[in-house]
């Protein structure tokens, strides 16, 4: 399946190849370009795309093979699905509990405290111990996560080594599809996604996902919907719907739990 696959899987590729290659290049600019244009591009012609970003039209060729397509046509039938998938995300005021009399920062931090009691109450916190157990006792640990679950994956390595254990995280597509092509027997991976699409979206890339002896796998996401044939032994549902006041904070809350109880079985003294 062409990285175009899933309806808005185009736009996290295109932010990755921005964040991944220099602000001077071709394919930055035209990256930037088509971000910019995404709704617009129903009927522009290859010749007319390199115009716009004044470029040559081998250069939008390079580009689109590089993105995974195998030419234009494909790369421009994955624009043609795109749609933004927020929503509602940034409107409060479709939110339970939204105060009309409140400031914006006043409701969106009420919003958030609701929410983050609401996790505590349905997230078993012994599963999260177990989970800083397994950090400790495995050599080899892998976080992933992409766009604003790989910043929750960076958040979780920097604290993690803070408190004394070294992991690696990865957080663009091309390194996550090679670690699960070569994923090594006593790996803990540790997968944040907050739609719940990573499988869809990278194993069906990667091709088929094994599960080495001795490897555990943990999802930590708000739509835990799998598909049968990925084998993952830990999920945490954060049950949490996907707006600023909610997903990705529901994340990061289970990963700062978790480095907590780390760090605490290493400083018993102090806890």
């Amino acid at each position: 399946m062409s990285r175009g696959g899933h309806m808005n899987q185009i736009g996290t590729t295109l932010l990755g190849m921005v964040n991944t290659t220099s602000h001077l290049s071709t394919n930055h600019q035209i990256a930037i370009w088509v971000l910019s244009n995404l709704e617009h591009l129903d009927y522009i012609s290859e010749p007319e795309m390199a115009k716009a970003c004044n470029v040559s039209k081998s250069s939008i060729n390079r580009f689109c093979k590089e993105l995974g397509f195998q030419n234009f046509q494909q790369f421009q039938t994955a624009v043609l699905k795109f749609r933004r998938p927020y929503g509602l995300k940034y409107d409060l005021a479709q939110e339970e509990g939204y105060d009309p009399d409140r400031t914006m920062l006043g409701n969106y931090t009420e919003l958030v405290a609701s929410n983050a009691r609401a996790l505590a109450e349905h997230v078993d916190d012994a599963l999260l111990e177990s989970i800083a157990r397994d950090i400790d006792a495995y050599d080899q640990v892998v976080i992933l996560g992409e766009m604003q679950s790989g910043a929750v994956a960076f958040s979780l390595q920097h604290n993690l080594f803070s408190s004394g254990k070294a992991v690696t995280a990865y957080i663009y597509s091309p390194e996550q599809r090679e670690v699960l092509r070569t994923l090594q027997p006593g790996t803990l991976l540790i997968i944040f996604s907050l739609f719940g699409n990573f499988f869809q979206r990278i194993v069906d890339e990667a091709g088929t996902f094994t599960h080495p002896e001795g490897t555990k796998v943990v999802w930590i996401t708000s739509r835990p919907v799998l598909p049968p044939t990925i084998p993952v032994d830990v999920v945490i549902d954060c049950k949490l719907d996907k707006t600023l006041a909610a997903g990705n904070l529901s994340m990061e809350l289970v990963a700062n739990a978790i480095v907590l109880h780390y760090w605490r079985m290493h400083h018993t003294e102090e806890a």
